[in-house]
């Protein structure tokens, strides 16, 4: 049913309540429903694209300056990822300096760039700390990616199918990469995703905004380790928050039937409205609203879980842990069973599952 349709129902079902407020009803007892269960049909897929590391010319920093200019070997080995269609953009992409080990500086997220003239100029998320260097080593690559949806919620896999690697280790953070490798200096393919920040965070003293404010507000940042420099595509499989409705005709997915919403709206919503109001509602006069709004809550129980039956017929949902021991546990750097973590060794020895 339309949302057009399920406020009619509710306008239907109370005379006299506004159309306006039955609307912000129905859209509040849809974001409800779609967060009681982790949903069949909120499951998507998706690629996030590491590019291979750039290291070819130099760069002229300044410490304590956010700019950074690039001579013109650098700027041409990075002219692809300045187009607009680039993927996935010189703004996605991280930067480090370094005279004779550029892999040992501090990691800057690249946040807006100018390709007016020559040379093309960088502006970074925070201050360079590393010493004034005007021809300074570097190496730009991706570590730190961002889901590809807008209403992401988590990962369900990330996956490196070029090179086997069947599901990067999850439940990490960047805080415990630095207790392995405070250097970052492991590089290659990634196996770990950690998460590392939210975006654009207005910082309290001087209201800058960072990490980084070319990614949607609160969107999670997450750290790849080791580092992918040699360039890796990913295959991900992700949980969806969903979105609301955005327009009269918007439906919701057949999945959840329309008294669902309307039920939920009209016992934690609605009934309680009149209840407070019950002056401007007439036809409520001595109508007793407590035994309507555990009916009606009742209703809406029952019909969510012929709900989460009917979708675990779909695609079953309710397990304590989906996987198995080869996925890891969310405390351990291995599987449960210490397998290695790569599927070279799975495709070569028995095991059981």
């Amino acid at each position: 049913m339309a949302l057009l349709d399920l406020i009619g129902e509710l306008v239907g079902t109370v005379p006299g309540l506004s159309p306006l407020l039955a609307q912000k009803y129905i859209q509040g007892s849809w974001n409800t429903i779609r967060r009681k269960r982790l949903w069949s049909f909120l499951e998507i897929d998706g690629a996030v694209v590491c590019p291979a590391v750039v290291s070819t010319g130099s760069v002229n920093i300044t410490q304590y300056s956010a700019s950074v200019s690039l001579n013109a070997a650098a700027s041409a080995a990075l002219a692809a990822q300045t187009a607009v269609s680039a993927t996935p953009g010189l703004t996605n992409m991280q930067i480090r300096f370094g005279v004779t080990t550029p892999a040992a500086g501090q990691i800057y997220n690249i946040v807006a760039f100018d390709v007016v003239g020559a040379p093309v100029v960088l502006t970074l998320d925070r201050v360079v700390q590393e010493a004034t260097n005007a021809a300074a080593g570097y190496q730009c690559y991706r570590c730190y990616i961002t889901p590809p949806i807008p209403d992401f919620l988590s990962w369900e896999s990330i996956v490196d199918v070029a090179n086997a690697i069947p599901g990067l280790r999850l439940n990490q953070s960047s805080a415990m990469f630095d207790l392995r490798d405070p250097q970052r200096q492991s590089f290659g393919l990634a196996y770990f995703c950690g998460r590392y920040a939210g975006a654009y965070i207005p910082d309290p003293a001087t209201g800058a905004v960072r990490p980084n404010p070319n990614v949607d507000a609160g969107t999670h940042l997450y750290e790849l380790w080791p580092h992918p420099t040699q360039g890796q595509n990913f295959y991900v499989r992700m949980r969806r928050r969903g979105t609301d409705f955005t327009s009269m005709i918007d439906t919701q997915p057949e999945e959840i039937p329309d008294d669902l919403i309307v039920d939920y709206a009209l016992f934690h919503d609605v009934y309680p409205f009149i209840g407070a109001n019950v002056g401007n509602f007439p036809s409520f006069k001595g109508v007793p609203l407590g035994i309507l709004i555990e009916t009606k809550r009742r209703e809406f129980m029952d019909g969510l879980q012929d709900a989460k039956r009917n979708d675990d017929e779909a695609a079953m949902q309710s397990v304590l842990r989906r996987g198995h021991g080869l996925r890891g546990r969310p405390s351990g750097w291995k599987g449960d069973a210490d397998f290695p973590i790569d599927s070279n060794y799975m495709q070569s020895h028995l095991i059981r599952m």
